[in-house]
């Protein structure tokens, strides 16, 4: 609990209960909730979740007993949902007191009016539906709904700073002075009118660094204003990931000479800016930015996961040497770039209007990017707006952010709404700019459709980085890579990077991805240096090398299975949903060196209230990619206090046992609880009824292109475009990529004319080994038609004599 003067910050993340289905009769105080599950924040409705393809779609239904202290009667008292997926409603007693629609970002219900001194009853009604009205309407990720934020209780005086009211911007610094433009939010809920005295004070490491104070004129009942305040502060001590150094401001009000609030904010001063020719520029040098994309799920867990989760995951990328992460596809949790903050870390923070390649299919997120329907346009584009102002607003303070992002490869929307979608976004970076002119509006995935040139900054993914060469405004490799792995995994780069300097007008670039995730697309999870239980893959190891001269551990080999060895991050935890421990369980020889066999091993909690995503007990095996390389991890947390012994047992072999100390008010009684054991039923994927070009607007690859004629024409779904080789040598090949494994009956290649030289067709699922599908010439026609009745991810076209152009590759389901 944080408490300063009048001001109160308190997580109410215990002692939830929770229902899956529509239960509005829960909002009663006298409604029996016996039969419901008993779970913490953050939740998921999908839990346990190990990556699954399909997942719960619903509702679910929440309730809580709410503590009101007497003294908090006639102050103002909302509740903070950091985030709620996707359309929440919330009442108190009984009674409806706000809504929000919106998965990803923080929102407040003011209950002032509505709480009572004592118990009271708190409910949720949640829901996951797909919404053609709400972004995103598509990704390729998983959308499990859930309470899957920390949700808190705020009391202030009536007189109180709003809600993410401060922003502290540096229009002018240099290493020898930096001045500071604050704006602070300040509202009068009392019945009465009122002046009040701003006092705003910045310190560095607990020294006041300067001091600013400012008087308002009458403010009237239910009136905000922004006090405007401005200061210098001499030889800065810049924010950089080498030095990341922060300082605060506490903001300090007042009226007739009685403190009313007392609210702190976090900032960093240092400057920035990316050049078209010249790339990146921080604090005045120019800065090479190499990172990974990150989603925010984590074994069993799914999407709710802790604020030491969040930390791990900046660790690990800090760890390997890189400096930067793309928040991919959506606005993440507020703590995870305070986290790139105090790692060092840049950051860029990206809205959830997203598309994905394939079959647009309305009522799934599988669906066009944007609306194809016109009554869905305008609340669709105002709950791309909303969500826009939401993440900046309690974003803006952080110093690691260097980007707000407006989409995620958007022209995957239906061509007949694709001027509407570019229109959209230019009207998010117009407002972008209105709310934070200080940053550059970025458009993520932009590599199809003309989208690049719409933003400040260009972020091309998969072939757009060989695509765009210098395209004379500033642009960022937001994704490569794409390399389906699991442990030990390779020891290469992903794919084709050689981490050397980025071309000088290229500002840096981000691998696709960082972490293993869930997702509804076969395979597309899979592609993270680090996997979905935290354990880093080879690529890790050899970014890790390559950045920071750290050699990789010798190679795990198989031996004589002995005996468990059990180790945890951290041995004392904190049971108020923010903290957890994250578990290795290894398998060792009778020396003591890890093993590579394969094995199952059962963890079981055996005292104290801790629990795993599946409960008491949590099996992890090689079968389901659990326990790879000798070793399996997970996380558990508690929200009792007390002891908690942890054991881990495999047939043949020495258990292996800890203790886990979790500290708290409410102690663990020995009492069992009800334990969530996963949705009733879920949800698969859709089919449009129809065969469908899965190929269209995906990544293409090739040998050479002239210039005229790049790949991606073949997947552009035109009749006048095409591919071409840059010259007649022979070995030419082009290749579209379907970025994760597909299942497809049949594809159509098309040439600029026939042949008498061989062509070959082939299809890989790794894009490594290849299966021939045809060998012959064109002489017949200019046209292949192959016969796939399976999977593939890679369809490759190569000329073992002379290239002829390609006019399109068609791939259908």
């Amino acid at each position: 609990m944080k408490s300063f003067a009048n001001r109160i910050e308190t997580l109410i993340n215990d002692s939830w209960k929770f229902s899956y289905g529509d239960c509005i009769e829960g909002k009663d105080k006298d409604f029996d909730d016996t039969a419901w599950y008993d779970i913490g924040i953050p939740h998921s409705f999908g839990t346990p979740y190990f990556m699954e393809n399909e997942f719960y779609v619903g509702y679910g239904s929440y309730r809580k007993e709410l503590q009101i202290d007497r003294e908090w009667i006639g102050k103002t008292i909302l509740l903070e949902f950091q985030a709620a997926f996707q359309e929440a409603e919330i009442y108190l007693n009984g009674q409806f007191a706000g809504s929000h629609k919106g998965g990803y970002t923080a929102f407040v219900i003011d209950i002032s009016t509505l709480a009572l001194e004592g118990t009271n009853l708190l409910f949720v009604r949640l829901n996951n539906l797909w919404n053609p009205r709400l972004a995103p309407r598509a990704g390729e990720h998983v959308f499990n709904g859930g309470l899957y934020r920390d949700v808190s209780l705020i009391i202030t005086d009536p007189l109180h700073i709003e809600w993410y009211g401060t922003h502290v911007t540096t229009p002018e610094v240099s290493a020898d002075r930096a001045v500071l433009n604050i704006e602070t939010e300040v509202v009068n809920a009392n019945l009465h009118p009122v002046k009040c005295k701003l006092v705003s004070r910045i310190e560095y490491e607990g020294v006041t660094v300067f001091e600013t104070v400012a008087e308002s004129d009458v403010l009237q009942p239910g009136q905000s204003l922004i006090f405007k305040q401005t200061g210098i502060v001499d030889q800065p001590n810049l924010w950089h990931p080498d030095t990341p150094h922060l300082y605060t401001l506490t903001s300090q009000l007042y009226e007739n000479g009685l403190l009313k609030d007392d609210y702190t904010t976090t900032f960093g001063i240092r400057w920035f800016y990316f050049d078209a020719k010249k790339g990146f520029f921080l604090n005045g040098s120019h800065y090479d930015i190499l990172g990974a994309n990150v989603h925010q799920d984590h074994a069993g867990w799914g999407d709710a996961v802790t604020r030491a989760g969040m930390r791990r995951d900046v660790k690990l990328i800090k760890d390997c040497g890189m400096n930067f992460i793309r928040g991919s596809h959506y606005p993440h949790h507020p703590y995870f770039a305070a986290e790139c903050d105090k790692q060092g870390i840049l950051f860029w923070s990206e809205l959830c209007f997203w598309g994905v390649g394939g079959a647009n299919v309305e009522g799934y997120w599988t669906a066009s990017a944007y609306p194809i329907h016109e009554e869905d346009k305008a609340e669709f584009k105002e709950s791309c707006l909303m969500t826009l102002r939401e993440m900046i607003r309690t974003n803006r303070n952080h110093p690691s952010i260097i980007v707000w992002s407006m989409c995620n490869e958007p022209f995957f929307s239906n061509e007949e709404v694709m001027e509407d979608a570019r229109a959209l976004i230019v009207r998010l970076v117009e407002e972008s700019h209105r709310l934070d002119p200080a940053r550059p509006a970025a458009v993520g995935g932009a590599q199809r459709e003309g989208v690049d040139a719409l933003g400040d900054l260009a972020g091309y993914n998969g072939d757009g980085a060989s695509l765009y060469i210098d395209p004379g405004f500033p642009s960022f490799v937001s994704e490569y890579g794409s390399t389906i792995d699991w442990r030990p995994g390779e020891y290469t780069p992903s794919y084709t990077d050689r981490v050397e300097r980025n071309p000088q007008w290229r500002s840096g670039k981000a691998l696709w991805c960082g972490f293993h995730h869930g997702s509804f697309v076969f395979d597309m999870g899979s592609m993270g240096m680090i996997d979905y239980h935290r354990l880093p893959l080879g690529s890790w190891y050899w970014y890790r090398n390559e950045l920071l001269g750290i050699a990789p551990p010798p190679e795990i080999r198989e031996g004589v299975p002995y005996a468990l060895r059990l180790t945890a991050d951290k041995y004392v935890m904190g049971t108020d949903g923010t903290d957890d421990a994250h578990l290795i369980v290894e398998l060792l020889d009778e020396q003591g060196n890890r093993i590579s066999n394969t094995i199952e091993v059962t963890l079981e909690i055996v005292q104290g209230g801790a629990i795993f995503p599946t409960g008491r007990t949590l099996v992890l095996s090689p079968e389901n990619g659990s326990f790879l390389d000798g070793a399996g991890a997970i996380e558990v947390r508690s929200y009792y206090a007390g002891n908690n012994q942890i054991v881990a047992r495999a047939e043949g072999v020495q258990f292996a046992s800890i203790d886990l100390m979790t500290e708290g008010e409410q102690a663990w009684s020995g009492q069992m609880i009800h334990i969530q054991t996963g949705p009733p039923d879920v949800q698969k994927i859709p089919s449009s009824g129809e065969s469908t070009n899965i190929a269209k607007s995906r990544p293409v690859f090739c040998s050479s292109y002239a210039l005229e004629h790049p790949a991606m024409n073949v997947a552009d779904g035109r009749e006048d475009t095409c591919w071409e080789a840059n010259d007649s040598d022979s070995g030419q090949w082009v290749m579209v990529d379907l970025e994760g494994r597909k299942n497809a009956e049949g594809a159509v290649i098309a040439f600029a004319e026939s042949s008498q030289d061989d062509v070959e067709v082939s299809y890989s699922y790794d894009g490594k080994l290849f299966k021939r599908l045809f060998f012959g010439n064109l002489s017949d026609k200019p046209s292949i038609e192959v016969d796939l009745s399976g999977g593939l991810r890679y369809l490759k076209v190569y000329f073992p004599q002379n290239p002829v152009a390609v006019k399109h590759i068609e791939i259908f389901d």
